[in-house]
C-alpha cells in the first residue's frame, strides 16, 4: 500500500526524521509500518520568523494497510506507469539549431522515438566553452560565437540552475528525473526550490550529449545558422558557416529552432526571409546585490546560518496599476556573483549566476521593470533595438566589457557614489548614476518600487549596490507558430524555447522541446 501525506509540519531547529516519525504516529502510521518514503516536497513556512517550520509531503510504502476513512491530509496512491511512445523515426533524420535545454531535450526524445537528431551550435562543447568565458572574464576577450550566452547548455549553463517554473506541465517530472540521471541531486524531485547550479550544470550538460549520441544522435559544434530556404510556404534547405567562414548548404524540410533570446542576427535573418513574428514584452534593470548574511538576517531572522536552512532567497514584485507595469526581482543568486553576460562585440550587460552550494558571500537578484513594444518605438525590432542601445552605452561608459553601479541609497536619492564597493563582479566597475542611463519609466518604476520595498517588506535597500545594465530577462520578440509549434507560415519549422518566446528557464524551455516532438514527430 502507498499513501501520500500531505501537510507533516516540523520545526527548523529539531532533528527533521524523528519530528517526521512523530507526525506519523499521530497519525496512526507507525514507524515499523513503513517500508520506504520518499519525498515528494518541502517548503518553508517562514510566516513566523521566530518560529520557522518545514512543510513536508510524503509518499509512504506501507506493509500493512491502513484506514484513511476520514484522513483530510492522508491518501492513497494510484500509480500509473509512464507511457513512452513506441518508435516511430525509422532512422529519419530531424535537424536542431542550438544545445540549450530546448534544443537539448527534443534532440533525446527524438533520438529514442528513433529519429537521427542532428544537432548544430554556433558555439563551443561545455569544457571548452567554460575556458572562454574564463578567459573573457580575466582578460575581456570577447567569442562572440562561444560566450555566456552561446554554446552547449545555453545561457542557462551559467546560471543559477533555478528549475522552479511557473509552467504547469506532466513534462516536468520527466525534465527532472532526466537531470537526476545525468548527475542533478536527487534533492530537485522534491525541493520546493530546486536548483543544481552552474557547477554541476555542465556535468549535466555533458552527460545530456552523451545519452543523446548514446542513442544515435549527432553533434556539430561551431556550425552557425547563416539562412534557411523557403519555397511555396515550405522549409527547403538551411544555410550554415563555421569558424573559417566556409558555408555549407543542406536539403532540410523539418528544422527546430532552439536558439535561444540572444540570438538577434539569427532573427532579423527570420525576418527577412518572411518569418512570421511579432514584438514582446519582456523586462530590464539592474541586479541588486548583498551580503548574503545580511539577506540570510533578514529572511531568517534569528535562524540565520541555521544548518538546516542554508542561504536565504527571496521574490519580490510590485504592480504600478496607474501604467499596468511591473517591477519584480528576477533570477535571484544566493551565494552567487554577478557576471558580465556580453554576447556581442562592444555591448556589455550583466546576469548572475551561482554554483549548487551557493556558498559565496554575496546574494544578488535582477531589479527589472516590465517593458512592452511600443514603449521604445514602432517595429518589431524596437525593444531589441533599444536592448543593444543600452549595451553599447553601457561598454562606452564602462570603458569596455565592464559595468556600471551605485549604491542603492544614492540612486533613490539621485545622488552620485563617489566610493568604490564591494562586490561579486570579476570585471571593472565603474560608478554612474542610473537615472542618467535608464529612461524615466523605468528609472521612477525602480525608485518608487525601492522605496515600497523598504518601507513594507524591511527589505535592507540601503546595504545594498546596484550594478548594470540587465537587458535580457527575456527574449524581445516572438516567432509565430500554431497550436501544434510549427511556424504559422513556413511549414517544417517548429521554434521552440526562450530565443522563440515561448518558454523563461531551463524547466518550461527543456519541456517545450519535449511536448513539440511529440505533437509533430
Amino acid at each position: 500500500m502507498k499513501v501520500i501525506v500531505d501537510n507533516i509540519l516540523v520545526s527548523v531547529e529539531e532533528d527533521q526524521d524523528a519530528q517526521i516519525l512523530r507526525e506519523l504516529e499521530k497519525r496512526g502510521i507507525d514507524r515499523e509500518n513503513i517500508q520506504g518514503v520518499v519525498w515528494n516536497k518541502r517548503s518553508l513556512d517562514m510566516r513566523q520568523k521566530r518560529r520557522l517550520r518545514f512543510i513536508y509531503s510524503l509518499t509512504l510504502s506501507l506493509k500493512n494497510r491502513v484506514d484513511l476513512t476520514k484522513k483530510t491530509d492522508m491518501k492513497l496512491l494510484l500509480e500509473e506507469k509512464p507511457k513512452m511512445p513506441e518508435p516511430r523515426g525509422n532512422g529519419r533524420p530531424v535537424l536542431i539549431v542550438g544545445t540549450g535545454p530546448a534544443g537539448l531535450f527534443a534532440a533525446l526524445r527524438l533520438a529514442r522515438l528513433g529519429y537521427l537528431p542532428l544537432l548544430y551550435e554556433m558555439g563551443e562543447p561545455v569544457g571548452g566553452r567554460v575556458a572562454t568565458v574564463e578567459r573573457f572574464t580575466r582578460e575581456g576577450i570577447l567569442d562572440p560565437r562561444s560566450n555566456i550566452q552561446f554554446g552547449e547548455g545555453g545561457a542557462g549553463t551559467f546560471s543559477d540552475g533555478k528549475l522552479n517554473t511557473r509552467t504547469k506541465s506532466a513534462y516536468i517530472g520527466e525534465v527532472f528525473r532526466e537531470f537526476v540521471a545525468c548527475g542533478a541531486d536527487p534533492g530537485i524531485l522534491w525541493d520546493y526550490k530546486p536548483h543544481v547550479g552552474t557547477d554541476v550544470l555542465k556535468d549535466i550538460v555533458r552527460n545530456l550529449r552523451g545519452a543523446i549520441e548514446d542513442a544515435g544522435g549527432i553533434f556539430h559544434f561551431g556550425k552557425k545558422l547563416e539562412d534557411i530556404r523557403i519555397t511555396e510556404g515550405k522549409l527547403k534547405g538551411v544555410v550554415f558557416s563555421d569558424r573559417r567562414g566556409s558555408e555549407e548548404q543542406i536539403p532540410c524540410d523539418r528544422l527546430i529552432l532552439a536558439v535561444g533570446h540572444s540570438s538577434r542576427d539569427t532573427c532579423r535573418m527570420l525576418y527577412r526571409r518572411g518569418v512570421a513574428m511579432e514584438g514582446k514584452a519582456f523586462a530590464m534593470g539592474v541586479r541588486i546585490e548583498h551580503l548574503q548574511s545580511r539577506i540570510d538576517r533578514w529572511q531568517y531572522g534569528e535562524f540565520a546560518g541555521h544548518p538546516a536552512l542554508g542561504p536565504a532567497s527571496y521574490a519580490l514584485t510590485r504592480h504600478n496599476w496607474e501604467e499596468d507595469r511591473g517591477t519584480f526581482t528576477f533570477c535571484m543568486c544566493p551565494g552567487g556573483e554577478i557576471v558580465n553576460a556580453s554576447s556581442d562585440p562592444q555591448k556589455s550587460l550583466v546576469n548572475g549566476m551561482s554554483n549548487s552550494a551557493r556558498d559565496g558571500r554575496f546574494a544578488n537578484a535582477g531589479v527589472v521593470v516590465g517593458v512592452r513594444p511600443g514603449d521604445f518605438g514602432e517595429g518589431i525590432f524596437a525593444g531589441m533595438e533599444f536592448q543593444e542601445l543600452l549595451e553599447a552605452k553601457a561598454y562606452e561608459y564602462a570603458g569596455g566589457y565592464g559595468a556600471l553601479y551605485q549604491r542603492a541609497e544614492d540612486f533613490l536619492r539621485d545622488r552620485k557614489t563617489g566610493c568604490a564597493v564591494e562586490s561579486s563582479y570579476r570585471r571593472p566597475l565603474v560608478p554612474f548614476p542610473f537615472k542618467e542611463f535608464f529612461p524615466q519609466m523605468i528609472v521612477e518604476n525602480m525608485q518608487k518600487t525601492l522605496e515600497i520595498w523598504k518601507k513594507t517588506r524591511r527589505f535592507p535597500v540601503g546595504e545594498a549596490n546596484l550594478i548594470g545594465p540587465e537587458t535580457r530577462t527575456s527574449s524581445p520578440v516572438r516567432i509565430l507558430r500554431n497550436e501544434r509549434g510549427e511556424s504559422v507560415n513556413v511549414a517544417g519549422l517548429y521554434p521552440i524555447g526562450e530565443g522563440s518566446g515561448y518558454a523563461g528557464g531551463i524547466t518550461s524551455s527543456a519541456v517545450d522541446g519535449l511536448k513539440i516532438v511529440d505533437l509533430n514527430f
